[in-house]
């Protein structure tokens, strides 16, 4: 076996310059498909949270989508009127409800989700399956990486 030679400066920069093209990109169409699946992204990410995570309050909602908890809150009473999250007493905090997804909203999301895999499937790339995976392994490979390089330079920080 080969040793493994190290990517260079400019060849990561290359291709971190392409990620962000590809985010951008990939905003942008998200954001259409979801649309045409009957639910915003937000809406979405608010939705797949809860069905992962079950009844939690607007707070921790909040800070897994690391967004605003006003912003958490507005998705929430937007969804409630909806039918698709309801609000229950938490036995721990008596102002702060927890949220959760109702039946009405499982479905929905199910139904987008569906939507969403045949939109997808309808602009299949022409990129064979071996090359998407092994890109899905060097981009958790360089996630990995720069956050523990992250974390490094924040304790250095620390330190200065």
């Amino acid at each position: 076996m080969k040793p493994i030679k190290p990517a260079s400066g400019r060849e990561l920069h290359e291709f971190f310059h392409e990620v962000f093209h590809l985010q951008a990109m990939l905003s942008q169409i998200v954001d259409a498909v979801h649309e045409r699946a009957g639910m915003r992204t937000p809406q979405i990410r608010l939705a797949e949270t809860l069905e992962a995570g079950g009844k939690i309050t607007v707070p921790e909602a909040a800070a897994r989508l690391e967004v605003s908890r006003q912003f958490v809150q507005t998705l929430c009473n937007e969804m409630v009127d909806l039918g698709w999250l309801a609000f229950s007493e938490n036995p721990r905090h008596k102002r702060s409800k927890l949220v959760s997804l109702s039946k009405r909203g499982r479905e929905k999301l199910n139904q987008a989700k569906r939507i969403e895999a045949e939109i997808i499937e309808q602009g299949e790339p022409p990129v064979h399956s071996k090359a998407v995976r092994d890109a899905t392994s060097l981009a958790v490979t360089l996630r990995q990486w720069l956050q523990e390089a992250v974390e490094k330079f924040a304790c250095n920080r620390a330190g200065d």
